[in-house]
């Protein structure tokens, strides 16, 4: 038997302390105390009868102390990670998947352990600094009082979980009950007066209520789906700018702000009410067209102005906007028998092909106009020529009003004839022929499109 040596430990107070050390060999002969033993000191072995049991004591010493080493030393449960959705909310009742994802641990477990599916419960906030409870609940039904809510636990039927990764899952918002068929048999969805409501989303490593383990939480917003009930107004001109206010409901914005576009072309300077009923916005320039759809983007989804109540079915009014084929001018003014050059801002100009011929081809053309441009009765007193397109919101011209003044009706030339004093309206035709009709296009008369003729 080689030689060894145990610590042995004094267990007192909050950590074993160590006293000394035993060391252990073949006894080769019997042993005698010596000297006086003080207090806290080992006893020296006084033969082989003693020393056994001595070894057996120490160890047994030795073997408590380390437990409870052991115990101090063990970490304590990690705290549940914070998850990311791939989407802060939903329409009421709406469903659809939600991607969640945790930071990745580099020394220790994955989060979402492989061979495990994860529950997943959405959890009622009574304030908004309710957390995940520590283990998984009992189902309960959504209860509100008013507007606040009292009770609400939803668990995701596993079939709609799926773990991707380590630091990844994949659920479905609960649109039926499980696993009780009758509790909240729709899912989640808004209760009483709510407009949009809170919950928490947590996950566990099973679903019992005493051994589960909370690893995951985040939180998600239920809203109203939006629907819209008017355009005020529900036209702009071309070259954009108007100020629009939309009203309905479900406009509240939530991780990102709600966007909106007409026929293609978004909105600007978007502003939403507080209550989420109504929004004011800038019109883009766009060409000029007519039952168009104004359609909002928001965290319940998405809602167009040709199905205002939002319900996929063709049986309310729709509410189509327009854009009118608007153009402002600059300058608005200028000297009788000058020659000027006009820069016209409007849409649309880059589908235009305009013609630097005569002024009765089915070509674009630019006409200085006393009134409104008719085809055949009213074609305008002047040609603004060479038109040129600098953008599609943007082209240039030349008025020429010392001698080229033109027949109103037939667009023949009047040779040396000036243009006379007076306010017009320079109007952008698509089809200059006398035989166009509403086919012509033209731009709308507006006090943006005034031009003055004047002794200045």
């Amino acid at each position: 038997m080689g030689t060894s040596t145990f610590p042995l430990f004094r267990l007192s107070g909050k950590s074993p302390a160590p006293i000394s050390l035993l060391r252990v060999g073949r006894p080769s002969r019997r042993y005698a105390l010596s000297g006086r033993q003080s207090r806290g000191a080992i006893p020296m072995i006084t033969s082989q009868r003693s020393f056994r049991p001595s070894i057996r004591s120490s160890l047994a010493v030795a073997a408590i102390s380390t437990l409870v080493l052991a115990v101090a030393a063990a970490p304590a449960s990690a705290a549940a990670a914070t998850m990311t959705l791939s989407r802060a909310g939903g329409a009421s009742g709406a469903g659809g998947t939600v991607i969640g994802t945790v930071p990745a641990i580099s020394n220790g477990p994955a989060t979402f352990v492989a061979g495990v599916l994860p529950t997943v419960q959405f959890q009622y906030m009574a304030s908004a600094t309710s957390t995940c409870a520590t283990t998984a609940r009992a189902v309960q039904e959504i209860a509100v009082s008013g507007t606040t809510p009292t009770g609400g636990v939803l668990t995701v039927d596993p079939e709609e979980v799926k773990r991707i990764s380590g630091t990844k899952i994949a659920f479905n918002v609960p649109t039926e009950p499980y696993p009780e068929p009758d509790v909240n048999p729709n899912g989640l969805v808004l209760a009483g007066g709510q407009k949009t409501a809170k919950w928490n989303v947590c996950v566990y490593d099973s679903e019992s209520a005493t051994a589960s383990t909370l690893l995951a939480t985040s939180q998600y917003t239920v809203v109203l789906r939006p629907t819209i009930t008017g355009i005020l107004p529900a036209s702009s001109p071309a070259a954009g700018g108007q100020t629009i206010t939309v009203n309905g409901t479900g406009f509240t914005a939530l991780a990102t702000p709600i966007t909106a576009a007409i026929g293609g072309t978004a909105l600007t300077n978007i502003k939403v009410a507080a209550n989420g009923s109504s929004f004011t916005a800038t019109t883009g320039a766009r060409a000029a067209d007519t039952g168009l759809a104004l359609t909002v983007n928001t965290p319940g989804g998405t809602v167009s102005s040709l199905d205002p109540d939002n319900n996929g079915i063709d049986d309310d009014p729709s509410i189509p906007f327009s854009y009118t084929n608007g153009i402002t001018i600059s300058p608005t003014l200028a000297a009788a028998g000058s020659l000027v050059t006009v820069d016209v801002l409007g849409a649309g100009f880059s589908q235009l092909s305009f013609d630097h011929g005569s002024p009765t081809t089915a070509n674009a053309h630019v006409f200085l106009v006393n009134g409104t441009y008719d085809a055949a009765a009213n074609r305008g007193v002047a040609e603004c020529k060479n038109a040129s397109v600098i953008s599609d919101a943007e082209l240039i011209c030349t008025l020429n009003l010392a001698d080229s003044r033109l027949n109103p009706v037939t667009s023949a030339s009047l040779p040396g004839s000036e243009i006379f004093e007076g306010a017009y309206t320079l109007t952008v035709v698509a089809n200059g022929s006398t035989s166009a009709g509403s086919a012509a296009g033209a731009s709308i008369v507006s006090s943006g499109a005034t031009f003055t003729v004047g002794p200045y």
